[in-house]
């Protein structure tokens, strides 16, 4: 059996991808630098920062140590089996260390190094030359043009990603992120990081020389310790892999969220620049999309809020969402925008509506969107009792709530809001908007999904609904 690029695959019995690259026992770094500022110094200086508990090796044939640690001139001098090789060398001297890592029996090599089919002055021939050092042999590449990898079970951070120069600790999350852009990938992470959220596994396949972005997100579908599958994709070389990936992610009831490059020839021009991949048929990828139930976003801030809407894993019944907001002005946005996803926004029936009327003052409105008026800032409490009738109520399949600004009285805000989000397991999103930000980190904290604008709030929940109906019906789609 071969890969694509003309790569054996590894045999049944062997390790799965999965193991060689997101729990290596073993990792070589190829060129590792003394520096571990440099990018062929960082994946050293991470392993070590972090503590990869595996066996680490450094090649380099020009210096006796690096940070520390022995060298050895090769792969295959070190004599021991290497289930991971990061190979930080320049694009000319890849090939020679490709075949080293064939000869030693590698598992899976990341190629940094850009410099091969995207580029337009010999690029293609040198990939050619890796293909062909590969060739015969069971190593498996992800690469070249990468970022690497990271995997935080394992702590096996094989990657120079400048996400982690200064990071300590980092928060994990079963949520895989494996993106063709490395810098798209660096993007999502940092950007859902600073809001507390945590990728458990990544990987940037580059110019996919050998896996692809539909390999990894198959493989990682199936893990058990993943509940959330991210991926950006520019070209699809293997549709059929992507299809048994959604499938197999569908089956276990876990979303699989993309963006798609390339939708206009410009945007294909610019993807066949950056790794020479060829977009293909955009209406063709929404289909398949569509079809195999899907969650397509736009961009990488609609990845980060879909994110967290998908966070907490709950599901919505339908598409009946209830508003409450203290600014009847921001609830018509969020209202327009509602009905822009396809979602109901109708008013309460007149006895349901009875109970919030004698929580909110006479100059508020019960119907949806339900107005609690700058009251909320005399009497935090009210949001309290108001949210306590709306979770309770049964045509409301999700709950959206609009605040701002508040900070003082914004702890009470926040506990109401905190225990009438824990008192059901229906979507509850919040969007704060202004003040001085401690209210929306907190909620965060907390595990609300909250946003700063409705209408991206609004956009989320309708992936999630949309999502949720997929499941519900039992079909794909």
């Amino acid at each position: 059996m071969t890969s694509p690029a003309g790569v054996q695959v590894r045999v049944a019995g062997a390790k799965s991808i999965s193991e060689l690259l997101f729990a290596p026992a073993s990792i070589a770094i190829v060129g590792a630098s003394n520096d571990p500022a440099k990018l062929s110094g960082r994946p050293l200086d991470y392993l070590r920062t972090f503590g990869f508990a595996g066996s680490v090796y450094a090649v380099n044939p020009l210096r006796p140590e690096v940070q520390g640690i022995a060298t050895y001139p090769s792969v295959t001098a070190i004599g021991a089996p290497v289930d991971l090789a990061v190979i930080v060398v320049p694009a000319g001297l890849v090939p020679a260390a490709v075949a080293d890592c064939a000869q030693a029996r590698v598992g899976v090599a990341i190629v940094f190094a850009s410099g091969f089919a995207e580029a337009a002055a010999g690029g293609a021939d040198l990939q050619s030359e890796v293909d062909a050092a590969m060739a015969g042999s069971s190593l498996r590449l992800l690469g070249p043009n990468c970022l690497g990898s990271f995997a935080l079970p394992a702590k096996a951070f094989a990657t120079f990603s400048s996400a982690f120069d200064e990071a300590t600790a980092v928060v994990d999350e079963p949520i895989a992120l494996v993106t063709q852009s490395g810098a798209v990938g660096t993007f999502i992470y940092s950007t859902f990081a600073r809001l507390g959220g945590g990728v458990r596994y990544f990987a940037n396949p580059g110019n996919e020389a050998d896996l692809t972005v539909p390999d990894l997100l198959l493989d990682l579908a199936g893990r058990d310790d993943v509940d959330i599958l991210a991926g950006h994709l520019e070209g699809l070389r293997r549709p059929d892999v992507l299809r048994e990936a959604a499938a197999t992610a569908r089956a276990a009831d876990k979303p699989m969220i993309l963006i798609k490059a390339g939708r206009t020839p410009e945007g294909g021009r610019a993807v066949a620049a950056h790794t020479a991949s060829d977009p293909g048929d955009d209406e063709a990828f929404a289909e398949l999309a569509r079809a195999e139930g899907i969650v397509r976003v736009d961009g990488m801030e609609s990845m980060v809020d879909t994110l967290l809407v998908f966070r907490p894993r709950r599901r919505a019944g339908g598409r009946r969402v209830t508003m409450v907001t203290q600014s009847g002005g921001a609830g018509a946005l969020a209202a327009d925008a509602t009905v822009h996803e396809g979602l109901d926004l109708a008013p309460w029936s007149a006895s349901d509506r009875r109970g919030l009327e004698q929580c909110l003052p006479a100059f508020g409105s019960a119907q949806n969107p339900i107005d609690v008026t700058g009251r909320l800032l005399t009497d935090p409490a009210l949001l309290q009792r108001v949210l306590a009738e709306v979770v309770a109520h049964d045509s409301t399949d999700v709950v959206l709530v609009l605040l701002g600004n508040s900070d003082r009285g914004a702890d009470v805000i926040v506990e109401g809001l905190t225990r009438a989000y824990e008192s059901t397991v229906k979507p509850f999103v919040a969007v704060w908007t202004g003040g001085n930000g401690w209210a929306r980190q907190e909620l965060l904290r907390l595990g609300v999904p909250t946003y700063t604008d409705p209408t991206r709030a609004v956009r989320a929940i309708g992936h999630l609904v949309r999502f949720s109906e997929s499941r519900a019906s039992g079909v794909r789609g």
